[in-house]
């Protein structure tokens, strides 16, 4: 799979949405839209978006860890 880098700026820069198809299947759909290039679109179903926001959430409070930031081998 190829690898794609998303870096989305400014306010609007990131926006959800719900989908359901026309099996019923309900979906987030994650949109980034970059600068100057097509819009990247991101479609989770409930049960993985809801795993992905929690990842999230202990992914923000590592960052806010100024220990998390060290280069793997320093000292600490």
């Amino acid at each position: 799979m190829t690898e794609v880098v998303i870096s989305p700026s400014g306010p609007g820069a990131i926006e959800a949405g719900l989908m359901i198809d026309e099996t019923g299947t309900r979906f987030v759909v994650l949109t980034f839209k970059e600068p100057d290039a097509d819009p990247v679109l991101v479609t989770f179903t409930v049960p993985i978006f809801e795993k992905f926001v929690a990842h999230l959430n202990r992914t923000a409070e590592a960052a806010g860890n100024e220990h998390n930031w060290q280069m793997p081998g320093s000292p600490g």
